[in-house]
């Protein structure tokens, strides 16, 4: 008896040493994947918890060492991810994606030489961290269908011009489902296979029932739109902030895309007055068709609506109760016209006048600094299609809790490139004028408002001031060539993936497709210092990002060399910066990060170019 007890005491004794061990990753390979874990030569599948996300709990000894697996319909293993994991207490509560690091990247804020005239986001709608999230979208089949052969819906026709879906988004630490549509967004990025999104969503995702994904399809460097919404954040403009996410749709895995935020209702009530429950006012986006027009010029053509309306260029976007009480539409066009014959006035009034008296006047209607620097950072980017060259992309709001009207730029996806094949941009010595680079061609457009702003001193003075602070801060290279190195670390795994997935995108639209590579994506991100014939408008190549964000910022601080910033401040305005603040993560410092749930040092080289070696 004694001997039959203690043979059965063994599996008892057995289950007492025994832990449990929880994993959770995510699948990059789609629909009709399936992931396993692998711990010594014991293979452990996973269940789809939600897709594309697999759970799965494992009782064992003793875990130290584990790799993911991919596995067939039978659950034999056709791939092991090339990173071997270490077990820790964080990695039952995090959710790991498959053959990537997991890493927690700190990408450090731009130096700010302004006093903040926005809240910039709320408890409750916060910017998006710098992670990578991942997208899933179950959507019905015969309407995505459509917007995947057609996207322009030339051919067909589909009520709502969306398809309803539901979607799964999975951060490092949560999970978020909800029922939800998409629909294409841009004109130009429709020109491309790598289709561009808008999200809507029933539930509430981080505070937000929207959400952009922009495909990045023609840049190479994929992180141009993530820089530009830095510096205009830095420069204390309002902007949609962006992180990254993949991005999977149904069977289609469409890779890494820029995740924004909608320029909304909700946005506005957030990052503009710093209350979800605040009434917002009018705002009005501007469209210009460049580079032939029509443009949204903000000339006066009389009081009536329908002028305007017929433009085609001045869109009524968001005002409080457009869903729940819609206006009429004299009523809805009337603050967009009551701006622009009050700027009109002003011209008129103030044509000779340049005293302080001129100034004034305006600033009791528009909010010219938060203008002056929204012109100064597309100046720096050379934003293409935007404001300062062809007012597009762009919203002007009428805020109600300060009275004035304010401009609100989205969309930067021609930034940083050069002339390339834009006919309004002076082909050569481009990169030296940082003020009048507009004015190349008045014949094609006319910039009647900037125009007449510049006429006027004082505006012009306050805008040299601004670009000196905005170029020798948070443009400076040090500070650029900080941020982009820590941008890199976040994605560089995705790249190649990336570049893949847009090569092998099977969906039924022919659109455009760039072929770009690793070395694409490396040669973007240092100055080789190419010869400027080589991105000349004849063969429609674009700038390196890394070569323009040098000489770009090398040209506006000697274009605004005179300025002596130690002088002309505005205590209103400005705040005092030193070479101190270019430090965002010291030269040879230590930067951690968490992987696998341990604490990682790595030592940051001081040389860009030995980055990439190691990479």
């Amino acid at each position: 008896m004694r001997i039959k007890s203690s043979f059965l005491l063994l599996p008892l004794v057995a289950l007492v040493n025994a832990n449990n061990y929880r994993f959770n990753v995510v699948s990059i390979y789609g629909e009709g994947s399936q992931l396993g874990v692998k711990y010594g030569n014991i293979v452990k599948p996973l269940t789809a918890s939600p897709f594309p996300l697999f759970t799965g709990d494992v009782v064992a000894d003793d875990i130290k060492e584990y790799k993911y697996v991919s596995l067939n319909s039978v659950g034999e293993v056709i791939e092991e991810e090339s990173i071997t994991r270490t077990y820790s207490d964080d990695t039952s509560k995090i959710n790991e994606v498959y053959n990537r690091t997991t890493k927690k990247v700190n990408i450090p804020e731009l130096p700010k030489p302004f006093k903040d005239m926005f809240p910039m986001g709320t408890e409750k709608y916060k910017p998006f961290p710098n992670e990578i999230y991942n997208i899933y979208a179950k959507c019905d089949e015969y309407p995505y269908g459509i917007l995947t052969v057609d996207p322009f819906l030339k051919t067909y026709e589909l009520p709502g011009k969306s398809a309803n879906c539901t979607i799964t988004i999975i951060s490092p630490e949560n999970t978020f489902q909800s029922a939800g549509a998409v629909h294409l967004i841009g004109y130009g990025s429709r020109l491309f296979k790598k289709l561009s999104w808008n999200m809507k969503f029933e539930k509430k995702f981080m505070g937000r029932k929207a959400i952009k994904l922009r495909a990045m399809a023609y840049d190479a460097s994929l992180m141009r739109e993530k820089f530009a919404s830095a510096i205009f954040k830095a420069a204390g403009v309002p902007v949609q902030e962006c992180t990254y996410a993949r991005l999977f749709i149904n069977g289609d895995r469409y890779g890494l895309y820029s995740m924004v935020d909608n320029l909304n209702s909700k946005w506005i009530k957030n990052y503009i007055h710093g209350n979800s429950k605040a009434q917002i006012g009018f705002s009005y986006r501007l469209d210009s068709a460049h580079p032939k027009g029509p443009f949204a010029d903000l000339r006066y053509h009389g009081d009536n609506y329908t002028v305007y309306e017929n433009f085609y260029t001045y869109k009524v976007d968001e005002y409080e109760g457009k869903k729940t009480k819609p206006l009429n539409k004299a009523t809805q066009y009337n603050l967009l016209i009551q701006f622009i014959k009050l700027y009109n006035t002003w011209t008129i009034t103030y044509a000779n006048d340049f005293s302080e008296k001129a100034v004034t006047e305006l600033e009791k209607f528009l909010n010219l600094e938060s203008l002056l620097r929204l012109i100064a950072v597309e100046s720096l980017l050379m934003a293409a299609d935007n404001f300062y060259i062809v007012n597009s992309n762009t919203e002007l709001y009428y805020n109600t809790e300060k009275n004035y009207y304010q401009f609100l730029p989205f969309d930067f996806d021609n930034a940083m490139y050069g002339p390339s094949d834009n006919i309004l941009i002076k082909p050569v010595g481009y990169l030296e004028d940082c003020l009048t680079w507009v004015n190349y061609d008045e014949g094609k457009f006319e910039h009647y408002f900037t125009n007449h702003l510049f006429k006027h001193p004082q505006i012009k003075d306050r805008y040299n001031v601004i670009l000196a602070k905005i170029s020798n801060y948070p443009f400076h290279k040090d500070v650029v060539h900080q941020y982009i190195r820590a941008v890199t670390d976040l994605i560089q795994e995705d790249v190649q993936w990336n570049f893949k997935l847009q090569d092998e995108l099977s969906i039924g639209y022919g659109g455009i497709q760039r072929h770009y590579t690793l070395t694409d994506f490396e040669n973007n991100l240092v100055n080789r210092n190419l010869d400027l014939s080589a991105f000349r408008n004849e063969n429609g190549t674009r700038i390196d990002f890394m070569q323009f964000l040098e000489m770009r910022g090398d040209k506006c601080r000697d274009f605004t060399a005179s300025v002596d910033l130690s002088k002309e401040m505005s205590k209103e305005y400005d705040i005092s910066l030193t070479e101190e603040d270019l430090i965002l993560t010291k030269s040879g410092s230590l930067s951690t990060f968490h992987w696998n749930g341990m604490m990682v040092v790595v030592l940051l080289s001081s040389l860009f170019l030995t980055y990439f070696q190691h990479y």
